[in-house]
This record gives C-alpha cells, structure tokens and sequence, in this order.
C-alpha cells in the first residue's frame, strides 16, 4: 500500500486528515504535517523524513500532498522526491485525498499521481452550471 503525506501551511494538513477520517474511518499510513510560522526548515524537513518512513513501511512508495506549489512545504517536500518512489502532488483537497486514500492499492506511486491529477481537478464543480442544465 501506497502511503501518503500531506504536509501545508497552518493547520490544514490536520484538518484534512480528520475530515476524511469522518467520512471514511481512521486512516492508516497517512501523516499530516504543518508547517507553522515558527517552525525552521530543518525541523520541517526532520518531520518529514520521519513521516516518509513511517508511512512507507511496506516499500510501495509514498504520495506526498501539498497546498501549494512553490510554498515551504512544497519546496521542502521536492528534496525528496524519487521517481517512481516518491511522487509530489500539489493543490491537495478533500476529493484528492479520499480518492488516493482509496485508490492506493495494487498500482504504482506514478500511476497513482497522474489518475489523482485528473482526479482532482474533475472534482472542482461549480454548481450553478449543472443546476442550469437540469433546469433547461
């Protein structure tokens, strides 16, 4: 099983993780990691390091999900990137999350991140569209 690590700004890693965990039960090997005003990059990058390895005990790889592309936790998440290994997805949100979350198994950590980048962006609706069109 593929593991993941979502690691952003503030809170929000936390928060993602517990609002997938109420919709899908306790998650395992998934770690959140927030990076906080106050947090130096070297411990920012311990903290990772120590989640990469818990989450990737079986070997099948690791999805690390950030918030934001170009951010520190995005920054600090690509000097761990391993091809095939290790795969970086930014733009995290709760579809993306739930999806990985069920979708981790029996593939490859490449064939997974590039069905979540499809994923991902499908998922944003806006709804006032699809209501037009059952309307019309």
């Amino acid at each position: 099983m593929i593991g993941v690590v979502i690691i952003t700004h503030s809170r929000l890693a936390h928060e993602l993780r517990n609002a997938a965990e109420m919709i899908l039960g306790e998650l395992e090997a998934v770690e959140p990691i927030s990076i906080d005003r106050d947090m130096s990059v070297s411990l920012a990058k311990e903290t990772l390091i120590n989640a990469l390895s818990r989450v990737d005990s079986g070997g099948d790889g690791t999805i690390i999900l950030t918030d934001l592309f170009g951010g520190t936790p995005t920054n600090i998440s690509a000097e761990f990137l391993r091809p095939g290994h290790v795969e970086i997805l930014t733009g995290v949100n709760l579809p993306m999350l739930i999806k990985c979350v069920g979708a981790r198994s029996g593939q490859s950590v490449d064939d997974l991140a590039i069905m979540l980048k499809d994923y991902a962006r499908n998922a944003i609706m806006r709804p006032a569209e699809l209501l037009r069109s059952v309307e019309a």
